[in-house]
């Protein structure tokens, strides 16, 4: 669990530099490629979806400074990191 919120906090703190993205990019943390895109959602939110290669999907909503979403179909909400630090709220 605690590997799917850091991996969650990773893509939100690539949010601010993608926001106006609308191609594919990928990254890699802990060994593992994960390709996303971002798009602006309600409101002015920030919504990043995606999925790691050769598993899990995922869809973050970044509002102000907090997140939630699904990682592999797993709830998940926290503030956005400020700094590399993530507050995780819930993790269900």
């Amino acid at each position: 669990m605690r590997k799917l919120i850091m991996t969650a906090a990773f893509l939100t703190a690539l949010a601010p530099f993608a926001a106006q993205a609308q191609d594919e990019k990928s990254f890699q943390h802990e060994n593992q490629t994960y390709v996303y895109k971002t798009s602006e959602g309600r409101e002015g939110a920030t919504v990043i979806t995606g999925r790691r290669v050769g598993g899990d999907r995922f869809r973050l909503v970044v509002e102000g400074e907090k997140v939630r979403g699904n990682v592999g179909g797993t709830p998940v909400a926290f503030r956005a990191p400020q700094g590399g630090a993530v507050s995780v709220l819930t993790a269900n």
